[in-house]
């Protein structure tokens, strides 16, 4: 056998891993949108801030800063529900709903 030749055991080499792609850290422009987002719906307490994040993501997190993100969208959208929800308290569904019904429009 020469040595040009692959041996019994020489395997050949594995290709190298694919590069791992990380997801980007939240932006400080999208870390004010949400902020914004929070003012505009009238949601100023820490706890209950950190409570509406906490839904919008699976993974719990601490800080703001910590979302990752293609999070943003998913926060943002859980936001504007929960400033609906908490203006929607104030009279009764009827009152609260959002389109004209055919006796609205009569």
């Amino acid at each position: 056998m020469t040595h040009d030749e692959p041996g019994l055991f020489d395997l050949p080499e594995a290709a190298p891993p694919p590069p791992v792609i990380e997801d980007p850290l939240i932006s400080p422009e999208q870390i004010a949108s949400i902020r914004n987002a929070f003012d505009t719906a009238r949601i100023a307490d820490m706890v209950e801030r950190q409570e509406v994040i906490q839904s919008g993501v699976i993974r719990r997190i601490s800080n703001i800063r910590e979302l990752y993100s293609r999070e943003v969208r998913q926060v943002l959208v859980r936001i504007e529900r929960w400033g609906k929800k908490s203006e929607a308290s104030s009279g009764s569904a009827w009152d609260n709903r959002e389109e004209d019904t055919w006796i609205d429009k009569l």
